[in-house]
């Protein structure tokens, strides 16, 4: 029967290699989706028809007919419900397992950023921190059956580094759990609002320390409500073209924010690769007055609002360019830098510019 399967897929997948050929020798041209671009060229290997479609298919086919894992470099599919981020991002699964890290010479060229930076900040009369938020992998690492080697992970050898040069350094998973309660997404590379609140708490628990005389709104997780639901989320889901629910944890405050929410004062920097929507965000609040500006990604959104509550003012910026004329111009009392575990290379360049997510 599994052979049967196996010619048949064949016989499929010949077939529909053979469409994109087909419509190139009767030089059927695609109108573009975006205004502006040309008809897609007869250039095979660069413009391939439909290829979103077949591979969209391809992958069905593996996934629910074979049960078999379609790309496996880049969604590990543990087949339990669990999948992970494979190596074809950023070496994101050797590098959790320290496999792969920071040679000597790249561990000195972020060391010199993180001082250059650093002094500049400094010299302005800002607080500058540096916070790490964990790989999916580095928490539930033992999921995937890969022995962890005996050399530290990048997320250790910066840790270290921070230690040793006085750089204010957060780990964002400081104040996870033991127990066990889900703090990431199964079918997403994120964390859930869950695991957001638990970043939250190392920032603030962080800050208060330097700023002893400011007020925080740092509340216990049982001012929040648990809540659990179903809904179609996954972006490892999404990379494999399966469309399955899975059940989310969020956390509702019980309580009201005291932030409200500010319009937009930023020009959009050109080019920018993500939701224009999502570039900044500005929160103000009368809990203190220190003014916080984050350069962040996309991990920051399940902790957003809850570190919004403990500013006068939170500026949340989605890059990790070192921006010097929009610090010049906010004048904040704290620049903190969230960059996701992942994306931890984006420390080897000297002004921290990175498309990351």
């Amino acid at each position: 029967m599994k052979n049967r399967l196996h010619k048949i897929f064949i016989t499929v997948s010949i077939v529909m290699i053979s469409i994109p050929l087909v419509l190139v020798l009767l030089k059927i041209k695609v109108e573009p989706k975006n205004p502006g671009e040309k008809k897609i060229s007869l250039n095979f290997k660069r413009n391939f028809p439909l290829k979103a479609d077949l591979f969209e298919m391809y992958c069905n086919i593996k996934a629910n007919f074979l049960k078999v894992n379609p790309v496996p470099n880049s969604v590990i599919d543990l087949n339990n419900g669990w999948k992970f981020l494979g190596n074809d991002y950023s070496n994101a699964l050797t590098e959790s397992k320290g496999i792969q890290n920071f040679n000597k010479e790249q561990l000195e060229t972020i060391k010199t950023n993180l001082l250059e930076n650093k002094k500049w900040i400094e010299d302005h009369g800002i607080k500058f921190y540096l916070s790490i938020a964990p790989n999916k992998h580095s928490i539930y690492g033992d999921m995937i059956p890969i022995a962890k080697s005996n050399k530290k992970t990048k997320l250790e050898q910066i840790k270290t580094l921070c230690k040793n040069i006085d750089i204010p350094f957060i780990d964002l998973g400081a104040y996870f759990p033991k127990d066990s309660i889900r703090l990431y997404h199964r079918t997403d590379s994120h964390w859930n609002y869950l695991g957001g609140y638990y970043a939250s708490k190392a920032i603030i628990n962080s800050l208060s320390k330097d700023y002893k005389t400011q007020n925080f709104n740092n509340h216990p997780l049982s001012d929040y409500e648990i809540e659990r639901f179903n809904s179609p989320i996954g972006d490892l889901n999404g990379m494999l073209f399966l469309k399955k629910n899975e059940e989310v944890i969020t956390i509702k405050p019980k309580f009201e924010y005291s932030w409200t929410k500010q319009a937009n004062q930023l020009p959009l920097p050109s080019p920018y690769h993500f939701d224009p929507k999502d570039y900044e965000h500005r929160y103000t609040s009368d809990v203190n007055d220190l003014k916080i500006i984050i350069m962040r990604d996309s991990f920051f959104v399940a902790l957003q609002e809850t570190i919004a509550n403990n500013f006068g003012e939170t500026l949340c910026i989605w890059r990790h360019n070192f921006d010097k004329t929009l610090m010049k111009n906010e004048k904040p009392d704290i620049v903190l830098y969230e960059i996701v575990e992942r994306n931890i290379d984006v420390l080897l360049n000297d002004d921290f510019d990175h498309a990351s997510n």
